[in-house]
């Protein structure tokens, strides 16, 4: 089974329109490849609004993703408060986290992407909460977990550290002891990583705002939740959050970052973490694709859903 795992997207109707035209890229690139199935972990959208989920959801329907058996998501931070643009937005930034009902972001990630967390394969060990989910495939299975730290003035000031409890891995590793799974591979989504060192901030971080951002994107607990990982048996981590695409290992766990896959901060291209599994291996390994040019890029410009997604919103996207 060949898949492609990125991350980091950070589609929105506004801002960033390039990397929406870099995403159209990107997943033709995946559909003309003859990958079997797409992860994406976290940060699918910039903003967290409607719109822009929406904007992702019919990309995904245009390129045949909307279906379990092709793609899998976890939500990252962004996909829940959002982030910062203008200067205003400094200022009014922290009183729209306190305002985010983490719970009610969490069903509306799962409400527009709803197809892709309902079949037989997705088992939910938690009832009414979206994570953790279990989705089981011949060779493996995924463990999706929610990583977002919930906003804090004081322990996660811009709502970009990262958190995962430890009723969530308790609750996959008995999901996975009642359900026989151990002897499969078991790999877990999340957004947040797992870097030991602190994140330096670059040379063009392009913002002050976004040199700030990197200080604070910590995942608390990370021993704990090591050590939680190892007793699922887990043997591999796949998350995004950090701009970059690298592999490396913590505590006999093999971690792979794709965060690098539209935004990265080291490769003036776009990358794509490609896995191929069958039931004795693994091969890894991760495929640069240049990013849409100025040259070509009216090519794209057709295939930007703007018109198309708001014709079918009122029928298809209808929040109760």
């Amino acid at each position: 089974m060949r898949i492609a795992h990125i991350s980091d997207l950070h589609l929105d109707k506004t801002y960033k329109k390039d990397n929406l035209k870099n995403t159209l890229k990107l997943l033709e690139y995946i559909s003309d490849n003859d990958f079997d199935h797409v992860v994406i972990t976290g940060d699918i959208t910039e903003n967290a609004e409607g719109s822009a989920f929406e904007l992702a959801r019919n990309i995904f329907k245009k390129h045949g993703l909307l279906n379990p058996e092709k793609l899998t998501l976890t939500i990252g931070n962004h996909d829940i408060y959002g982030g910062v643009h203008l200067a205003e937005d400094i200022v009014n930034y922290p009183n729209k986290c306190k305002t985010t009902n983490f719970k009610s972001k969490e069903l509306e990630f799962e409400y527009y992407f709803r197809e892709t967390f309902a079949n037989e394969r997705i088992i939910k060990p938690t009832a009414g909460r979206v994570f953790p989910f279990i989705k089981e495939f011949d060779d493996f299975v995924f463990a999706g977990l929610n990583s977002i730290a919930e906003y804090s003035v004081l322990k996660n000031p811009f709502a970009s550290n990262g958190k995962i409890g430890f009723e969530q891995i308790d609750a996959v590793q008995k999901t996975l002891t009642k359900y026989h799974l151990h002897k499969k591979q078991i790999i877990i989504l999340a957004h947040h990583h797992f870097c030991k060192d602190n994140i330096e901030p670059t040379s063009d971080s392009g913002s002050f705002w976004h040199t700030v951002e990197k200080q604070t994107m910590k995942l608390r607990g990370k021993k704990r939740i090591l050590r939680q990982l190892r007793n699922t048996g887990a043997g591999i981590v796949l998350h995004g959050h950090l701009h970059e695409s690298a592999e490396y290992y913590r505590k006999g766990i093999r971690f792979i970052n794709s965060g690098g896959t539209i935004m990265s901060e080291k490769s003036p291209d776009m990358s794509i973490n490609k896995l191929e599994f069958n039931s004795s291996s693994l091969k890894q390994e991760f495929i640069s694709i240049p990013k849409v040019s100025s040259s070509n890029t009216q090519k794209y410009i057709p295939r930007l859903p703007f018109n198309y997604f708001h014709s079918i919103a009122k029928n298809e996207i209808n929040m109760n």
